[in-house]
């Protein structure tokens, strides 16, 4: 794998500056107010930074960064709490295009993930459970999948299913919102951005068949730990945005005549807090470079990555809304929406349970 940390390192600050000028917290708020539920405005100023090319490779107009690169976008994703489907769509359903797409497919569909004009959602099931869609006859998916991200504005699904005749083997197929057979229904989830269950009776699918597979299953898997990795680095911009917001706030508050900080025992709180983030850093860090590893291993060390993350980057939320006495759960302070985009995180690409489970080899 190659590592450039020069585009890594450009990238972040070209992000960074984007969204502190255009993506303040109160400028989200109306995002949050947008039935969308997202902004067409800073999604083409995504695709004009080059944000959406990223994955894609040079002679397709894109990027062709690497895993870092993706990681520094996605830690602003984090810090800022975009509400646009970047993992799902600009990194993992145009991984899976670029990498299983026929010629044809990669042709038509590319330039348009790139500039912005088409969006993807994915419906994956947790790494090693159960396929829950299947192909019948001819290019037919049946079943249903919950909670798929951002599935209320996809202009294509991608999914997984196996077909019927050939075994258990997963495959990736794109099927049209619009197509008979296909039934949605849109909501929100906890951290406000949008999501869907999607349900398929017959539905026309057209299969990513540029790969045999066996070869499929193969790309599958490393993009769903790609998506795990992704979410390692966001929920690291996370959790520097509450260690920082709670330090200021130890700093500010004051409590019969002084600031609350000076109190012995909150400042070893919000020490141990500083801890947990320098541990994510490291284990984001591992995570990264365990993608250049054999499949095996690599599930392995992300699973170990993810789980314990996710179990620092919750005591880190905890201690800060509690720092924050009641006004950590209000809706007007950023640290209650860090707080619900933790949740959601952890409940997608495999729960912490499930990456634990793998980590230690027992699925």
């Amino acid at each position: 794998m190659t590592i450039d940390f020069e585009t890594a390192a450009m990238l972040s600050e070209s992000a960074q500056r984007y969204a502190e000028e255009k993506y303040s917290f109160l400028a989200r708020h109306k995002v949050l107010a947008d039935p969308a539920g997202y902004s067409q405005e800073a999604w083409n100023a995504y695709a004009n930074l080059g944000w959406l090319a990223l994955r894609l490779p040079e002679k397709n107009g894109g990027m062709d960064a690497d895993v870092f690169a993706v990681a520094a976008l996605m830690e602003v994703v984090g810090a800022r709490l975009l509400m646009e489907p970047i993992l799902v769509s600009a990194i993992i359903g145009t991984e899976l295009l670029r990498q299983l797409g026929n010629a044809e497919q990669k042709a038509d569909l590319l330039p348009r993930l790139a500039d912005g004009r088409i969006k993807l959602a994915i419906a994956h099931p947790e790494p090693g459970s159960h396929v829950p869609l299947a192909v019948f006859g001819e290019g037919k998916i049946s079943g249903s999948y919950e909670g798929i991200l951002h599935g209320d504005i996809a202009d294509q699904f991608v999914v997984f299913a196996r077909d019927a005749k050939q075994g258990s083997a997963r495959q990736a197929y794109l099927v049209d919102p619009s197509a008979a057979g296909v039934v949605i229904k849109r909501y929100r989830l906890i951290d406000d951005r949008g999501a869907a269950n999607v349900y398929f009776d017959r539905a026309p699918a057209q299969r990513l068949d540029g790969q045999s597979a066996e070869g499929a299953d193969l790309v599958i898997a490393a993009s769903l730990d790609l998506a795990t990795v992704a979410q390692c680095a966001e929920t690291l911009g996370i959790v520097r945005k509450l260690s920082h917001a709670t330090v200021d706030y130890l700093k500010i508050r004051k409590q019969f005549g002084r600031a609350i900080g000076t109190n012995q025992a909150l400042q070893h709180r919000a020490v141990d807090m500083f801890f947990l983030q320098q541990e994510i850093t490291a284990l984001t860090q591992y995570a990264l470079r365990a993608m250049a590893l054999p499949a095996s291993e690599r599930a392995r060390q992300v699973s170990g990555a993810k789980a314990y993350i996710m179990h620092a980057a919750r005591k880190v939320a905890n201690e800060a809304v509690q720092m924050h006495g009641g006004l950590g759960l209000t809706e007007e302070l950023d640290i209650s929406h860090y707080f619900r985009r933790l949740m959601v995180i952890a409940a997608l690409f495999g729960k912490r349970e499930m990456h634990f489970a793998r980590f230690i080899g027992e699925s």
